[in-house]
């Protein structure tokens, strides 16, 4: 079986993209912050490369509607930067396509001055990713998230640091790899410049909490899938959701989606109230149902069953049909009083 691990890395693909977004706007950190790295990136690398110039006119479109540090996680490391995921995502349009130009000049960028000046930085990464370290070692999500499952979620999970972006758990992405694994890649960047170095935005407790959400999606969504023939016709429910809900699951499998976020949400609640305390994981509810979750409070009751009879429901594959039972008796009865704790 293949052991779950987790990494704290700066992942050079993710600075080669930063750098060139530094380059060409200035400063790619949304809160304006400068440090020294990027007065050092700003220096060291030629904003007048053409990998530069078509990055400032590549649109929304070419870059797939993903933000471009997502579409660098499809890519090998540089310089060679080879697709490595959703290989049909690049070879649509061949030589034309505007995203495959910025590519193979990308790679040209990247052997031409990145990959020496990432190189030189090792010792600056080495100090970043010593400031989250006490974080991350402290951080045990696996053990409590085995624990609640009963089930195994082999995969890899790569938080990355990386000291131009700002925030925490900016990008978080998915794939599935062919020795049944899972890579997970979660993207941190920084809080706040001090002393001219950024400082990492990376906690134990919030990424662990993140960690839950994203693991759980490996192990929920295809559970859901299994059950879709009795799912999909409840979609009408959707209409009772409101905000963040309403607004972000959409398209052919955005109803099966939101029944994942319901499920991964209330579990992520339960999580944290076995972890922190009861007060903690009910605050965590009552922050999912204020984005729009209609339905989380009755999930959140049902786990509830779960947690008080595991010999019944040994793992959270056996208990799932409760959890249909739970969207199959609310579409039934048009039951619109949703406020469950």
């Amino acid at each position: 079986m293949i052991k779950s691990t987790s990494i704290l890395e700066v992942d050079p693909r993710i600075e080669l993209i930063a750098a060139v977004e530094a380059l060409t706007s200035g400063n790619p950190c949304a809160q304006g912050e400068k440090s020294a790295y990027l007065e050092r990136v700003l220096s060291a690398l030629d904003r007048d490369h053409p990998a530069c110039k078509l990055f400032a006119r590549l649109t929304p479109q070419d870059w797939r509607n993903r933000h471009p540090s997502l579409i660098m996680l499809d890519v090998g490391v540089p310089p060679a930067l080879e697709i490595t995921a959703n290989e049909g995502h690049y070879a649509r349009q061949g030589d034309s396509d505007a995203l495959s130009q910025f590519l193979a000049a990308l790679r040209k960028f990247a052997a031409g001055g990145f990959v020496k000046f990432f190189a030189k930085e090792k010792s600056f990464h080495e100090r970043l990713l010593a400031m989250a370290r006490g974080d991350f070692e402290a951080m045990d999500y696996q053990a409590p998230l085995r624990e609640y499952l009963g089930m195994p979620s082999p995969h890899r999970y790569h938080f990355i640091v990386s000291p131009l972006y700002h925030g925490g758990a900016i990008h978080n992405l998915l794939y599935h790899r062919k020795d049944g694994a899972v890579d997970i890649y979660s993207i941190s960047g920084h809080c706040q410049v001090a002393k001219g170095e950024p400082v990492p935005a990376f906690s134990a407790k919030d990424m662990g909490y993140q960690a839950w959400h994203e693991v759980l999606h490996t192990v929920i969504d295809p559970i859901t899938q299994s059950h879709k023939s009795v799912l999909e016709p409840l979609s009408g429910l959707y209409a009772l959701m409101k905000g963040r809900a309403k607004d972000q699951y959409r398209g052919p499998q955005g109803w099966l989606h939101i029944i994942d976020e319901h499920v991964i949400r209330a579990m992520t609640a339960r999580l944290t109230a076995v972890s922190f305390g009861e007060a903690a994981g009910s605050e965590k509810l009552v922050y999912e149902k204020s984005q729009g979750f209609a339905l989380i409070g009755m999930v959140h009751q049902a786990l509830l069953e779960y947690e008080a009879d595991r010999k019944k429901f040994p793992t959270f594959r056996d208990f799932y049909p409760r959890i249909v039972e739970v969207f199959v008796r609310t579409r039934t009865r048009g039951d619109r009083r949703l406020d469950v704790a």
